[in-house]
């Protein structure tokens, strides 16, 4: 009786065998439910769904780019034309009174690395000054020059303003990385409400850098 019992498990668990080849592996301690093979994972394919990272690095937009002829038109107050559309800088002219020409440049740059840039914007932000003050003395004119920094723009950025002789000039840098973007407005245009133009210039440009 127990043998013939033992000979029919044997013949169903052999029917049952050919009669499913995709049945689910048995199941590990704890386990509830079997996954079906065909989800389980291909090793071999295990590499074909990684996807590599874009790098984070993205190429220097061109100055040009990040300052429209109607935003410098909006800076200076007047007309503009475009005197120079290099990689890294831009000059806008005014247009609108030869005797009283202003020019907003706009320079773009990568310094490669941190250490460098923040090098680089220590001696930027001290060389307007610097150069006016060397002017002046030659006509026996007192410099003035004044400046600020201006918070949650970049990592960094200092605006500042000066003169040599009868032009008036003012400059914003900013800093965002190893890159740095600088605003210079120099002439005899209209300057009030001039920083607040650039700031917002900037504010505009930063985050495309």
């Amino acid at each position: 009786m127990h043998r013939a019992f033992f000979c029919l498990l044997c013949s169903l668990a052999v029917a049952a065998c050919d009669g499913d080849q995709t049945s689910a592996p048995p199941l590990s301690s704890g386990q509830t439910t079997a996954e079906p093979t065909s989800s389980w994972p291909a090793f071999e394919d295990a590499d074909a769904d990684v996807v590599p990272q874009a790098s984070s690095t993205t190429p220097l937009p061109r100055a040009c780019a990040l300052v429209t002829a109607e935003q410098a038109q909006s800076v200076l107050q007047q007309g503009v034309g475009q005197m120079s559309d290099e990689p890294e800088a831009c000059i806008w002219a005014s247009s609108g009174s030869p005797g009283r020409i202003t020019m907003l440049m706009v320079l773009v740059s990568d310094n490669g690395d941190l250490s460098t840039a923040q090098a680089v914007f220590n001696s930027v932000t001290g060389l307007s000054g610097n150069l006016n003050a060397m002017v002046n003395k030659q006509v026996d004119t007192a410099t003035k020059k004044s400046g600020q920094e201006l918070d949650d723009l970049g990592d960094e950025a200092w605006l500042s303003a000066s003169n040599a002789d009868l032009v008036g000039a003012q400059q914003l840098v900013v800093r965002k990385g190893r890159r740095m973007l600088t605003l210079n407005v120099t002439g005899m245009g209209q300057t009030e409400g001039l920083a607040q133009r650039l700031e917002a210039l900037a504010r505009n440009a930063t985050p495309r850098l």
